[in-house]
């Protein structure tokens, strides 16, 4: 004989879920962030230096390289935010956005840049805040040449330029944002790290030495 479900049926069978959801969430990404410490750890040990690591939270980390022996690097500095895999709702909200385990890769540079840009791919982790800033500076934004997904900002067309010798090093590369500023951390580069990734190093450390030099070489202009 069937019975039919009440409210209160419901409720403890969705509390189940989450409940469940909750658990076996926080121990996927608690594995996940041990492979990924391990994974960048291998990925900056090419650069030397002294570097330390700092948790914020169950989700995020920041490791730190201080002096690093690649020039043209003075210092580096990479952030990595999990997706909330333990809640649900927040994790399935990020899921339709398209966002994933998130990585920015900073870094302080010997010398002056040339110009500065940012590029960013809208509808991800950061855009919001690239948007915000840019808005702000009053910088013109249009879509990147051969890369209509992402969108370019600058103040003027050295940086125009300048973006557009840059992006073509991260060809196949699936970049979110990449800034360069004045004052450090002069290049700051963020990418999505898929869960299928699982080579050392990461691509993006492999090529962050090459945008630095490309960066500062020639001869240095500062824009506002």
């Amino acid at each position: 004989m069937n019975f039919p479900l009440s409210g209160t049926d419901v409720a403890i069978g969705l509390a189940a879920f989450l409940l469940g959801w909750y658990v076996v969430g926080l121990q996927i990404g608690r594995r996940r962030a041990s492979r990924l410490v391990k994974q960048i750890r291998g990925s900056i040990e090419r650069f030397g230096g002294n570097a330390t690591i700092r948790w914020i939270g169950r989700s995020a980390f920041r490791i730190e390289v201080e002096h690093p022996t690649i020039a043209p690097l003075a210092k580096l500095t990479v952030s990595l935010l999990l997706e909330p895999r333990e809640t649900f709702l927040l994790w399935a909200l990020g899921r339709c956005y398209g966002r994933r385990d998130w990585m920015i890769v900073s870094a302080g540079l010997a010398g002056s840049v040339k110009a500065i840009f940012e590029v960013y791919r809208p509808r991800r982790r950061g855009a919001f805040d690239s948007a915000h800033e840019i808005k702000e500076l009053g910088w013109p934004v249009a879509p990147l040449p051969g890369r209509p997904d992402l969108l370019l900002a600058a103040p003027g067309p050295d940086g125009q330029g300048l973006a557009g010798q840059v992006l073509p090093l991260f060809h196949g590369l699936d970049v979110w944002r990449v800034r360069i500023r004045n004052k450090e951390p002069q290049i700051s580069i963020s990418v999505p790290v898929p869960a299928q990734e699982t080579c050392v190093p990461l691509p993006v450390f492999t090529l962050l030495p090459q945008a630095a030099d490309l960066i500062l070489s020639g001869r240095s202009e500062k824009e506002a």
